[in-house]
């Protein structure tokens, strides 16, 4: 049976429109999220690159983790999420906001520091630590993430996690007709199509320009579901569990 294609979202994203959202927050704590391995897997791809202020563990809020798990019931049997990346504190988000605007600013070096900006917010969210205005991950409403057969293999999406190209694009696959695709980037439109459907279906909305990240509760997840509010978002949330 064909995957269901993954439609536009009838509301377009804007950084804009997503900070404008009111945030009523609900207290909700933060909670790791390595205790289920039956169907969670935790690989933090920044504290395995070393970058300062990385965590060992992943967090998310706890509302977020536990639709988490029910989205993962829906994998066909035996596969299991890869969880790559959920809270990041403040620091974080700047030194990945920095380092991608650096490299944007060797392979553009015509460009001038608001238009590196501008650019580099496409794929990581500029850091912020105005409460009414949090970037997404700094919720614990974001997570990153992928698929892993009954193998432990990463089932191929069609570019990298963190991959900055027009590859990474939730729609990049759909938007092209089957006769031009190769068997390969058929399996990944599948996969693609997988994950998205999996988390939709919990109650999790998609940032369309990274088919891995998705949002609950938080801004983002606001303006793309038709919210008036976000639940999750003004400052540090508590971390349970420790």
């Amino acid at each position: 049976m064909r995957a269901t294609p993954i439609e536009p979202s009838p509301v377009a994203f804007t950084w804009t429109g997503s900070r404008s959202i009111p945030i009523e927050e609900c207290g909700e704590p933060l909670v790791p999220i390595s205790c289920c391995p039956e169907r969670v897997l935790v690989r933090p791809q920044y504290y395995f690159q070393g970058l300062t202020h990385a965590l060992p563990e992943i967090y998310l809020r706890e509302g977020v983790f536990e639709r988490l798990l029910t989205a993962s019931q829906a994998l066909p049997s035996g596969h299991r999420f890869v969880v790559l990346d959920g809270w990041r504190p403040l620091p974080l988000q700047q030194s990945l906001f920095d380092r991608y605007k650096d490299e944007l600013a060797q392979k553009r070096p015509e460009l001038d520091e608001e238009a590196l900006r501008e650019l580099a917010r496409r794929f990581v969210a500029e850091p912020r630590s105005d409460p009414r205005c949090p970037s997404p991950h700094s919720t614990g409403g974001s997570v990153d993430l992928t698929v892993a057969d009954p193998m432990g293999r990463i089932l191929p999406m069609g570019s990298e996690f963190d991959e900055t190209s027009d590859r990474s694009e939730t729609l990049y696959l759909e938007s092209r007709t089957d006769g031009d695709l190769s068997e390969g980037e058929l399996r990944a439109l599948g996969n693609r199509r997988l994950l998205y459907h999996v988390m939709v279906s919990a109650g999790f909305t998609n940032y369309p320009d990274e088919w891995w990240h998705f949002d609950y509760g938080n801004q983002n997840w606001a303006l793309m579901s038709g919210r008036k509010a976000a639940v999750y978002g003004r400052g540090v949330p508590a971390l349970r569990w420790l």
